[in-house]
């Protein structure tokens, strides 16, 4: 399978949440970075727990979840680049909405590399600070 389909195969479970799916297409030892490290809680390299931690907090600010659309894959035989625009409507009515590189390394016809680039301002404020008349 060619890196693309990998990809996207990636970006469709991503976007229905089918966690095992996602690990299924992952060295066990990939390595996951999300820009805006030292500025915001989850900058830098993440642990498993740390990603965990991640999606507990998109699940519990934004109970609709996040629209996820793939705007294009651009794709070699050892990396792939997706841009993704991301929309969500936070608990207290804020709107999210970012559009994301996520630039996949693979290794062995699987991803060993999952670096994101995003707006960390505007990621930072809605999934790491205070919610507006919620309780």
């Amino acid at each position: 399978m060619e890196t693309r389909e990998i990809a996207k195969q990636y970006f469709d479970a991503m976007v229905v949440g089918k966690f095992d799916e996602m690990n299924k297409l992952k060295t066990a030892d990939c390595v996951y970075w999300l820009s805006g490290e030292g500025s915001w809680p989850f900058g830098g390299y993440q642990s498993s727990e740390n990603q965990a931690k991640l999606w507990e907090t998109v699940a519990e600010r934004f109970p609709e979840g996040m629209k996820m659309t793939l705007q294009s894959i651009t794709a070699d035989q050892e990396r792939a680049a997706l841009y993704v625009h991301i929309r969500g409507t936070r608990k207290d009515g804020r709107i999210y909405e970012n559009n994301v590189i996520l630039l996949l390394t693979f290794k062995d016809s699987l991803i060993s590399g999952l670096y994101e680039y995003l707006d960390t301002i505007m990621v930072n404020e809605l999934f790491c600070g205070k919610m507006h008349g919620v309780k």
